[in-house]
C-alpha cells in the first residue's frame, strides 16, 4: 500500500516554483508577469506561478515517466482501478475517450438513452450505432432514472452484434441503479461495460453511499471531481477496473481528445484532491452525509415540499440514493422548480445546484458550511409562509415522449446538408440536432430521427416554463436543424 498521504506532482510544483528560474518559456504570461495588475491582486500570485508546462521535473501528462505517473498510480490504488488517468477537459473527454478506445467505426453499441451528450458526441465522432436503452421514469418526482433489469436484458439478448455498453449511474438527483446487475449482465454476455459515473466520485469513500461502478467490476468509469470533490471545474478522473481494454489504446485516445497543452494548475488540484479523500474521505463525507440529512428531515417539516431520501429506492431502477445530493419537491407550494430557485436567488441570495418543473436540487458536498444550508432552510420556511392559503394548480408537463424512430445513424444526420424551420413545422422530418431540455438534460431528439407531435408538445411546454433546449443552434430555441430533404 502507497503512502496516500503523498502528492508527489503537488509537491513538484511548489519544488520547481522555489527555484525562481529564469523562465523563457509557455505561458506567456511568463509567472504572472505579464498578467494585468487587477487580476493579479484578485487571484494572488501563487495561481499564476502554478501555471506551468512540461518543464523539467513536472512529466508531461500525454507521456508520464515520473510524477505525473506516480500521482496517477496513486490515484489508482485510492480508487481500487488498475489504472487512472487524470482529465482536465472534464468528462466529457473520459465519456468520449471510454467510447472511442472500446468501439470501432460502424460498430453497433448499447447506450443508455438519458446519458450526458458527451455520449452521442462520441457515436459521431466514431460513427456508431446506438442501440437505446430506455430508461423507467420517477412518477411522483418526473424524471428519468435507469433501464429496468427486464429491459437490460432484453437488449443484451436482442443484440449480440453488440460487444459494448455505455450506461449513466448515477443520474443528476443523486439516484443509482443496481450496477453490480449492470456488470455481471454484460460481462456475463461478453460485454464490456462503460460508466458514466460523472456524479459519483465521492462513493468509493463512504460505506453509507450507493456503490462506486469501479468497486462494481466495471471495465472503465469516468468522474467528475469537480462535482462532488475538491477538483477544480473541468477536473476529472478515468478509471480502468478490467484487463478487457486497452490501456494504451486509452492513453492514445486521450491524446487525439484532449488538450496538448494540459493545466498544471488542474493535475495539481486532481492530485491533492486524492489524497484529501484518501486520507480523510469517510470523515470529510459523514459530515456532508450528516449535513444533508439533517436538512432532509427539517425540509420535510416545512409545509408544501417534500424531500426524499433512501426509502425512493423501491425498484430495480431505483436501487439507492446518494444521501449528499437534496432534492426538495416543491410543486405543492403552486410554484414550479424554476420559480422557487428564482425566489431563492434574487430574494434570499442562495444559489442551489438546479431546478425542474418540479423540483430543486442543492449539492451537500465535504465543502458546503453548516450556514448556507440553514439559509436555504430558513428562506424555504419563508417562502412556504408567504405561499399559505395561495397555492395553485401547477400544470404537469406531458409524458417524457418515446424514442423516435432512428431513420439515420447520428452521424449520418449530423454530416448531412442541413435546413432551418419552426419547431411546430418539424414534426415529420429528420432531426439534425441533439435536443436537451436542461433540466434535466435527457435528450429527447437525437440527430437521425423522425421528429413527432409528442416531441414538439414536450420541447414547447419545457421551453415555455423556463427549461433551456439546449444543443440547438437557434437562440430562441423556437427553430430547429433539420435534415435537408432532396
Amino acid at each position: 500500500m502507497r503512502d496516500q498521504s503523498r502528492t508527489p506532482f503537488f509537491d513538484a510544483v511548489q519544488s520547481y516554483i522555489g527555484k525562481h528560474r529564469a523562465g523563457l518559456h509557455m505561458p506567456g504570461h511568463m509567472s504572472g508577469q505579464g498578467i494585468h495588475p487587477r487580476l493579479k491582486e484578485f487571484w494572488g500570485e501563487n495561481v499564476f506561478l502554478s501555471d506551468l508546462t512540461e518543464v523539467e521535473g513536472l512529466d508531461y501528462l500525454h507521456r508520464p515517466i515520473g510524477v505525473v505517473k506516480e500521482a496517477q498510480e496513486l490515484a489508482a490504488e485510492a480508487y481500487g482501478a488498475i489504472e487512472s488517468f487524470f482529465l482536465v477537459n472534464g468528462s466529457t473527454v473520459g465519456n468520449q475517450a471510454m467510447i472511442l478506445s472500446t468501439c470501432d467505426p460502424n460498430d453497433r453499441v448499447i447506450v443508455q438513452r438519458n446519458s450526458h451528450r458527451s455520449m452521442y458526441g462520441a457515436l459521431i465522432l466514431n460513427e456508431l450505432r446506438p442501440i437505446y436503452l430506455e430508461a423507467e421514469e420517477d412518477r411522483l418526482l418526473r424524471f428519468q432514472t435507469f433501464p429496468s433489469k427486464k429491459t437490460f436484458a432484453r437488449v443484451l439478448r436482442d443484440h449480440p452484434e453488440a460487444k459494448t455498453v455505455f450506461v449513466t449511474n448515477p443520474n443528476y438527483f443523486g439516484i443509482s441503479s443496481d450496477i453490480d446487475y449492470y456488470v455481471q449482465k454484460a460481462h456475463a454476455t461478453g460485454r464490456r461495460i462503460l460508466v458514466d459515473e460523472a456524479h459519483g466520485s465521492h462513493f468509493h469513500f463512504h460505506p453509507d453511499l450507493p456503490k462506486s461502478a469501479v468497486d462494481a467490476g466495471a471495465d472503465m468509469v469516468v468522474q467528475s471531481t469537480h462535482k462532488t470533490l475538491a477538483g477544480l471545474t473541468q477536473t476529472s478522473m478515468l478509471h480502468l477496473g478490467s484487463r478487457r481494454v486497452d490501456k494504451e489504446l486509452v492513453r492514445t485516445t486521450l491524446t487525439i481528445l484532449e488538450s496538448s497543452s494540459p493545466s498544471y494548475i488542474l493535475m495539481t488540484a486532481l492530485d491533492v484532491a486524492r489524497m484529501q479523500m484518501a486520507t480523510n474521505g469517510h470523515d470529510l463525507l459523514q459530515r456532508a452525509i450528516d449535513l444533508a440529512e439533517d436538512a432532509r428531515r427539517r425540509i420535510n417539516n416545512i409545509e408544501g415540499l417534500f424531500a426524499p431520501g433512501r426509502e425512493r429506492a423501491r425498484t430495480d431502477a431505483v436501487y439507492d440514493v446518494d444521501l449528499t445530493k437534496l432534492t426538495a419537491h416543491v410543486s405543492r407550494l403552486g410554484l414550479t422548480g424554476f420559480q422557487v430557485e428564482e425566489i431563492l436567488n434574487r430574494d434570499y441570495n442562495v444559489e442551489i445546484e438546479l431546478s425542474d418543473l418540479e423540483n430543486i436540487l442543492a449539492f451537500i458536498t465535504i465543502g458546503t458550511p453548516k450556514e448556507a444550508v440553514e439559509i436555504l432552510i430558513k428562506a424555504l420556511e419563508d417562502i412556504s409562509r408567504k405561499r399559505h392559503g395561495k397555492t395553485s394548480t401547477i400544470t404537469p408537463p406531458p409524458p417524457i415522449p418515446n424514442i423516435p424512430e432512428m431513420v439515420l445513424f447520428p452521424f449520418e444526420a449530423y454530416y448531412a446538408k442541413r435546413e432551418r424551420v419552426r419547431m411546430e413545422d418539424s414534426v415529420g422530418r429528420i432531426i439534425a440536432e441533439l435536443v436537451t431540455p436542461y433540466p434535466p438534460g435527457i435528450p429527447i431528439t437525437v440527430p437521425g430521427e423522425v421528429m413527432t407531435h409528442e416531441c414538439v408538445d414536450y420541447m414547447v411546454f419545457m421551453r415555455d416554463h423556463g427549461a433551456d433546449l439546449q444543443g440547438i443552434i437557434d437562440k430562441t430555441a423556437r427553430y430547429v436543424q433539420v435534415v435537408k430533404e432532396r
